[in-house]
């Protein structure tokens, strides 16, 4: 049983792969290969292909920084779940950090850019010797995500940057630190 669960999640994980990288590609869009280094943002959309705006160098910075960090806690939080079981609350915020990836990938192609690959995956990423040891280190990680998103915040950023920035903060903060601090005390 545990098997085929893992099989039905390597296989939505690489349906979800697929569609990202279809959305990327912008079905032979010239526009989801522009430049990464880009003209300042202009507002609005090109009614003729739903893009936003160009985005500048500084933006394309946070949010590969941003992207990059939701892709190392879902390889993170996955090598948990392969080494300690479906355990909660690692469980159910795997999903919600990939969500959160989603949501940045998304802004990536509202902007005409091809959204980056994951650096990380459940082999470059730290293992725990123990689910206590593996709830402290999602404190932390939890933690250095919200100090990400505080320092990414003061930065000049087109609103639905900010906008997602600031739900995934918020995520982390009231949602993600508060459950696996007391995954912390629960297995002490």
């Amino acid at each position: 049983m545990k098997a085929l669960k893992k099989i039905r999640r390597a296989h939505f994980l690489l349906a979800l792969l697929a569609v990202v990288a279809i959305g990327a590609m912008g079905c032979g869009s010239d526009t989801a290969t522009a430049p990464a280094t880009l003209t300042p943002e202009v507002a609005g959309t090109d009614p003729g292909t739903g893009i936003y705006g160009t985005i500048t160098a500084e933006v394309l910075e946070a949010l590969n920084r941003g992207i990059q960090d939701e892709f190392h806690a879902e390889a993170v939080y996955m090598k948990v779940i392969e080494d300690f079981g479906e355990v909660q609350p690692f469980y159910n915020i795997v999903y919600a950090e990939e969500r959160h990836s989603e949501a940045i990938a998304k802004v990536f192609t509202n902007h005409g850019l091809p959204v980056p690959a994951s650096e990380w995956n459940i082999g470059n990423v730290p293992s725990f010797a123990s689910l206590p040891e593996a709830c402290a280190g999602a404190v932390e990680a939890e933690i250095e995500n919200i100090a990400l998103y505080d320092e990414l915040l003061t930065w000049d950023l087109p609103q639905d940057v900010r906008n997602v920035f600031t739900n995934i903060r918020a995520a982390s903060l009231e949602q993600h630190l508060p459950a696996f601090e007391a995954c912390c005390l629960c297995n002490q």
